[in-house]
């Protein structure tokens, strides 16, 4: 027979009995190996216990809740229901289209007063434009330079002369007319001042010429006043000379007092002048203000004109699912603020209101992930929505069989499972769940001692 080896030195057998020796020598090398490799497991578990760590979970049951009320869609104004776009158990976006009202009445109404309003605007522009070219100096020292018309084109913004091109060509034509008829004022004040500074020039052209002649009537007097007295002139000459000489002054005294209120007129005149186009200024910014006073105003009543027209589409306020219509006939009256149709909202995440017994609550704060899981759907094979805890209540809460606890709100970060298919499972308020709020990290080891270091606090207690 083949002896068995074996790993036992024969210096180590003088401190081994006889009967141990006889063992030592007689157990096969591979049933020692093998329990080796049981220690070396059994150390390498004691020491993946000890490091390896899962999630530390605090759990509650609850159920789904909605997140927001049931929605009443309704409309303000009321109508005539034109078409009905959905259908009871349809589920609806965020702004869809739910069903359109007549709105013949209100577009009628908003298009008179947009033309309203684009003819307002179009005073608006025309008016700034005439006060803008008219420019009003009464410092310079001519005339003619104390009014100054800078007739241009209305300027009107692109949309605005591609939608109105007839009231702008309106406009343009009332702007020229406007300016024309000024201009037409002010020559014919112009004229006036004209042929008064004419007179002024001839009556002074002729006071030189009386002044002159007053003066060869004086000299020729003086020359003929000594021969009458000498009887070499007869008298009657020197009474004719005298005649003269007076009628001569006379006219050139009416002369120079006729010049001042030449000069007067001339004023008055240029005065009127400026006038025309002050009066003319005055009158068209107060007609802008009035203008801008009805424009401001008929655009306030525009934008809710606007806001009719719009609301003659009614869309859905949220994301959901259609639960009753109380209209369906096409051409049924709806009556101002009357109820048309309820919306279950479909929220893209769920509320899971939990409830966690007050021993358990000490770790629990806004922020900690959870997984959520529905009694409806196997979680083997389904899986569960991971979310977030949001609210704890301040105070336990008693259920009718007189139990308390915290109620916790928990919102997921999805709204449906998925099947293998891929297809949506509904979660719908309601629906049963059990939650797992994860509160920490700890190892294995802690987790299986747990219990012995619990015995161990409370025993030998009575």
């Amino acid at each position: 027979m083949k002896q068995k080896s074996t790993s036992v030195s024969k210096e180590h057998m003088d401190f081994v009995d006889d009967k141990s020796t006889a063992l030592l020598l007689n157990t096969p090398k591979s049933a020692r190996i093998i329990l080796w490799i049981i220690a070396a497991f059994f150390i390498l578990a004691i020491v993946w216990v000890s490091i390896a760590k899962i999630d530390k979970v605090t759990t509650g049951s609850g159920k789904v809740i909605p997140s927001s009320q049931m929605q009443v869609v309704q409309n303000l104004e009321g109508g005539i229901v034109k078409e009905m776009l959905v259908k009871e158990g349809q589920s609806v976006e965020k702004g869809q289209k739910l069903l359109l009202i007549d709105d013949t009445l209100f577009q009628s109404n908003y298009r008179e007063k947009s033309q309203d309003l684009a003819s307002l605007k179009a005073d608006s522009i025309r008016l700034r434009q005439i006060i803008k070219s008219i420019i009003i100096n009464n410092d310079a020292a001519r005339w003619q330079e104390k009014v100054q018309l800078q007739i241009g084109p209305l300027s009107f913004d692109r949309e605005f002369s591609e939608k109105h091109p007839n009231l702008i060509a309106q406009q343009q034509n009332e702007y020229r007319d406007v300016m024309a008829n000024l201009q037409n004022q002010l020559n014919v004040t112009g004229q006036q001042i004209r042929q008064k500074q004419q007179e002024q020039n001839e009556t002074r052209t002729r006071i030189s010429i009386l002044a002159s002649n007053y003066q060869i009537i004086q000299r020729e007097y003086g020359m003929t006043k000594p021969l009458a007295d000498e009887g070499v002139v007869p008298e009657i000459e020197i009474l004719q000379l005298q005649r003269s000489m007076n009628d001569s002054r006379r006219e050139l005294t009416s002369a120079r007092m006729k010049l001042p209120v030449i000069e007067s007129e001339i004023q008055e005149t240029t005065y009127k002048y400026t006038n025309i186009a002050s009066d003319f200024v005055a009158k068209n910014q107060q007609e802008l203000s009035d203008v801008s006073n009805k424009l401001s105003s008929m655009a306030e009543s525009q934008i809710g004109l606007e806001d009719k027209v719009s609301r003659t589409i009614v869309t859905s306020p949220v994301k959901g699912t259609i639960q009753k219509i109380h209209i369906n006939t096409v051409g049924g009256v709806i009556q101002p603020g009357m109820d048309l149709i309820e919306i279950v909202p479909t929220e893209d995440t769920l509320l899971i209101e939990t409830k966690i017994a007050p021993q358990d609550i000490g770790f629990l704060h806004p922020g900690l992930k959870a997984i959520v899981k529905f009694t409806a759907y196997d979680f083997t094979n389904y899986g569960g929505l991971t979310g977030t805890l949001e609210t704890i209540s301040a105070d336990t809460i008693q259920d009718e069989e007189g139990n308390s606890f915290y109620q916790v709100r928990i919102r997921t970060e999805q709204s449906q499972l998925k099947d293998a298919n891929g297809e949506d499972l509904p979660i719908i308020p309601g629906m049963t769940a059990s939650t797992d709020i994860i509160t920490g990290k700890r190892t294995i080891l802690d987790y299986l001692l747990k219990p012995i270091l619990k015995a161990q606090q409370t025993a030998l207690r009575e």
